[in-house]
C-alpha cells in the first residue's frame, strides 16, 4: 500500500509539474514579446501596476526559506518561531519603504538597470558601483540555497536523484528567464505569488482548526506541549535561535537591509505610475505579512507527525512536504508541493536576472568596456 501511495504521489507530481513548467514557459514567451531592448530586459521599466507588482515583489522576497525554512523552524522550536513569522517580513518591507521613493524616482531618472549602477550614478562613484556589484555576487550563494530547496521538493515529490532534481530546476529556471528577462520574472512571480498566498492561507486555516488533530489550535498546542514543553513558551531555551529576546529583535534588524537586495530593488522601477507608490506599499505589507502564515503549518506538522522527522534523520525543512503527504490524498499533496516549488522559483528567477546585470551591466558595460573596448 505504501509503495502504491508513493507511486501515485510521483504520478500526480509529474502531471502537475508538466502543467507548471508549461505555464512558466508561456509567461516567459509573453515576456519575450514585451522586451524592447537591454533596459527593458533588465528592469521592465514602467510596465506594471501596483497590485501585480506587489504580488511579484512579495513572491520574490518570500523564497523557499518562507515555505520550507520557517515551517521547519516552527516544527523544531515551536511557538517562539511565530515572532520570526511577523518580524522578518516587517523588516524586509520596512527596508523597501525607506528606500522606495528615492530609489524608484532617481533610478528612473538615471536609467539605472541595477542597484549597484544606481548607487554609482547617485554618488558619482565608479568605485562604489564596482564594490556594490562585487558584494552583490554573494547572492550566488542565495541562488544555491534556492536550488537546494527546489532539489528537496523534487526528491520528495518526484523520487528523483539529486543530480536530476537539480538539473530540472536549473534548466526550467534558465529557459523562461532567458526568454523574457525582467518581464518574465515579474509575470511568473506575480502568478506564483497568487498561488503561494492561497496555500499560505489554507495552511494557516488548517492549523487554526487543528486539521488532523482535532479541537482547534488548542489541541495543536497541547500535542506540542506533551512532546516538548519548551516549544509552547515565548522563548525556547533548547533552540539557539529563540532562546532570548535579543533573538527576536535581531530578526527584524537583520532583515531591514534585505529590502534593497538587487533582485527586490530592481523591481521598483517596473511600477508604471509614481502616483501608485502608496497603493503599492499597502499591498506589499498586506501580502508580505500574509505569506509567512505558512509557518503555522510547522506547528501543525509537529502535532501531527510528532518527532517522526527527528527519528528518521530528516531535516526540519521537510516538515511541510511531510505534512501534506501525511494528511492528503496523493493528488492534493502533489498540487500543494508545486506551490512550494513556486516559492523557490519565484526568488531564484529574480536572483538570476539581477545577477546577470551585475556581470553584463555593472562590471562589463559600465566598467570594463569603457576602458578596454570603447568601440
Amino acid at each position: 500500500m505504501e509503495s502504491a501511495a508513493g507511486e501515485s504521489l510521483q504520478f500526480w507530481s509529474w502531471a502537475f509539474l508538466v502543467l507548471y513548467v508549461a505555464a512558466l514557459l508561456a509567461l516567459g514567451a509573453i515576456g519575450l514579446r514585451r522586451v524592447r531592448g537591454a533596459d527593458d530586459f533588465a528592469t521592465a521599466r514602467g510596465s506594471y501596476g501596483p497590485v501585480l507588482l506587489a504580488f511579484a515583489v512579495t513572491a520574490g522576497a518570500a523564497s523557499g526559506a518562507t515555505f520550507l525554512g520557517l515551517p521547519g523552524l516552527a516544527y523544531a522550536a515551536g511557538l517562539p518561531s511565530l515572532f520570526a513569522m511577523v518580524l522578518y517580513p516587517l523588516g524586509v518591507y520596512t527596508g523597501i519603504l525607506i528606500c522606495l521613493t528615492v530609489v524608484s524616482r532617481a533610478g528612473s531618472e538615471f536609467g539605472s538597470r541595477s542597484i549597484p549602477e544606481y548607487l554609482g550614478d547617485r554618488y558619482q562613484s565608479n568605485f562604489l558601483r564596482v564594490v556594490a556589484a562585487l558584494f552583490s555576487l554573494m547572492l550566488l550563494i542565495y541562488i544555491a540555497g534556492q536550488l537546494v530547496a527546489g532539489l528537496v521538493m523534487f526528491e520528495l515529490m518526484l523520487g528523483l536523484s539529486e543530480v536530476w532534481a537539480l538539473a530540472i530546476t536549473v534548466v526550467v529556471l534558465l529557459v523562461y528567464v532567458i526568454l523574457g528577462g525582467a518581464h518574465a520574472d515579474i509575470l511568473t512571480d506575480a502568478s506564483q505569488g497568487a498561488v503561494m498566498l492561497s496555500i499560505a492561507i489554507a495552511v494557516a486555516v488548517m492549523a487554526c482548526v487543528g486539521y488532523g488533530v482535532g479541537d482547534g489550535f488548542v489541541a495543536v498546542v497541547g500535542k506540542m506541549r506533551a512532546l516538548e514543553p519548551e516549544t509552547v513558551g515565548v522563548l525556547n531555551p533548547n533552540h539557539p535561535l529563540f532562546d532570548s529576546w535579543w533573538d527576536h529583535i535581531a530578526v527584524f534588524i537583520a532583515h531591514v537591509p534585505l529590502g534593497m537586495l538587487p533582485h527586490i530593488g530592481n523591481k521598483l522601477w517596473a511600477l508604471r505610475d509614481a502616483g501608485d507608490r502608496k497603493r503599492f506599499v499597502t499591498f506589499l505589507f498586506v501580502l508580505g505579512l500574509s505569506l509567512p502564515l505558512v509557518t503555522l503549518g510547522g506547528l501543525l506538522a509537529r502535532a501531527v507527525l510528532g518527532d517522526a522527522l527527528f527519528a528518521e534523520g530528516a531535516t526540519n525543512n521537510e516538515a511541510i512536504p511531510a505534512l501534506f503527504i501525511a494528511l492528503f490524498s496523493p493528488w492534493l499533496a502533489a498540487l500543494l508541493g508545486i506551490a512550494i516549488l513556486a516559492a523557490v522559483m519565484s526568488t531564484a528567477d529574480g536572483l538570476v536576472v539581477s545577477s546577470s546585470q551585475i556581470f553584463a551591466n555593472d562590471l562589463y558595460r559600465r566598467t570594463i568596456a569603457p576602458r578596454w573596448q570603447p568601440h
